[in-house]
């Protein structure tokens, strides 16, 4: 199965969707760091949403799209230890109900509206120990920009809530186990969760000044991949987070009444890949979240698990340059919010998402 070394999983890029119990919309990457020799990857993606209800964002969808860069790049020391740094759109939620065809009286103006950005930028090592083992091993800095969230109207306030951005450090480990000779690769990463703490002002405090609260969970996450045939690989992830725990509280809320309803998630991948010839390979993937909270109370919280099957093709160019691209629809689970009596029934929604990648050995 030599042939393999050209299906590795880090060549393809299948964009996935995570809308979510929780605001993940990037997971770690840690792929990139067994490329052999030195490797650069470039990816640029798009998330194009429609999730509307009956009675609060009728007539246009209350998330916005979704667009962004991420790099990654990894360097060899030796044959032994490897360096790679990793920077990504960890998280977020863009949302805006204000315009989005509400009948409710006045809440088409004064709905809620988010722009929270988050940000991650990862330095690992990589230890190999044998052939078959390595350990992985390194820091995240989360960094939450300056967001704005007008969501306290309802409530009589006469401003957006405007909070400072913070950056706080977590640590990654992780242990892999590969058999190259079949292409199979096994990962078990771990990522500490962080808090953050966000100076705001407006809102319902005015001129005063109290503490967004938040925090990122910890992540537990297993990636795999293995030959299967000929020119054949199959891949794929297991992702866990307790995002029931990590709530955000816009000030004045606070953690004991937080401004979200996030629930734990539990997110399942699987893909295949194969070889058309020694320039083109394709693939396929399925990816889903369970269901687990069909109904709720907070309007930031409006979808209630996910599936999303993607398509993937990876070109090598003859100068060694390899261009990925991918494209997914997911299928959003429905979800019942209820706010101030008043139920609104988000269902049969969707997201669309493209990306292209840029890859180069070095």
């Amino acid at each position: 199965m030599k042939n393999l070394k050209y299906l590795l999983m880090g060549s393809f890029f299948v964009p996935t969707l995570a809308i979510s119990g929780g605001a993940e919309r990037t997971a770690l990457p840690t792929a990139f760091m067994f490329e052999t020799g030195g490797y650069a990857e470039f990816t640029y993606s798009n998330r194009n949403y429609d999730v509307t209800d009956n009675m609060f964002a009728p007539s246009s969808s209350m998330y916005g799209d979704v667009s962004g860069a991420s790099m990654s790049v990894k360097f060899d020391v030796n044959e032994t230890i490897a360096v790679g740094i990793a920077q990504y759109n960890q998280a977020g939620i863009s949302l805006n109900y204000q315009g989005a065809g509400s009948q409710i009286p006045g809440f088409n103006a004064v709905g809620p509206m988010v722009d929270l950005e988050i940000d991650a930028l990862a330095v690992m090592g990589k230890y190999a120990i044998g052939e078959n083992f390595s350990v992985l091993g390194g820091v995240k800095r989360t960094s939450v920009a300056d967001a704005t969230a007008d969501i306290f109207k309802l409530s009589g306030a006469t401003s957006a809530a405007t909070a400072t951005g913070a950056s706080e450090t977590g640590y990654i480990a992780g242990v892999a186990y590969e058999r190259k000779d079949i292409a199979l690769r096994v990962e078990y990463i771990i990522e500490q969760d962080v808090d953050f703490e966000l100076a705001t002002t407006g809102g319902l405090l005015g001129a005063a000044t109290a503490n967004t609260t938040g925090s990122i969970p910890d992540y537990q996450t297993i990636n795999f991949q293995s030959g299967v045939a000929e020119d054949t690989l199959v891949f794929g992830s297991i992702r866990r987070a307790d995002w029931s725990n990590h709530q955000i509280a816009v000030a004045p809320q606070t953690q004991a009444a937080p401004t979200s309803t996030f629930s734990d998630t539990t997110t399942y991948s699987i893909g295949v890949g194969r070889k058309i010839s020694d320039e083109l390979s394709l693939s396929a993937s399925y990816s889903f979240e369970a269901d687990s909270e069909p109904t709720g109370t907070s309007l930031l919280s409006t979808t209630d698990g996910y599936d999303t099957i993607g398509l993937g093709a990876r070109y090598t160019l003859s100068s060694g340059t390899i261009i990925s691209a991918g494209v997914a629809q997911t299928n959003v689970g429905d979800k019942t919010v209820t706010t101030s009596g008043i139920p609104g029934a988000f269902t049969d929604n969707s997201v669309t998402s493209y990306g292209i990648k840029l890859a180069f050995k070095f």
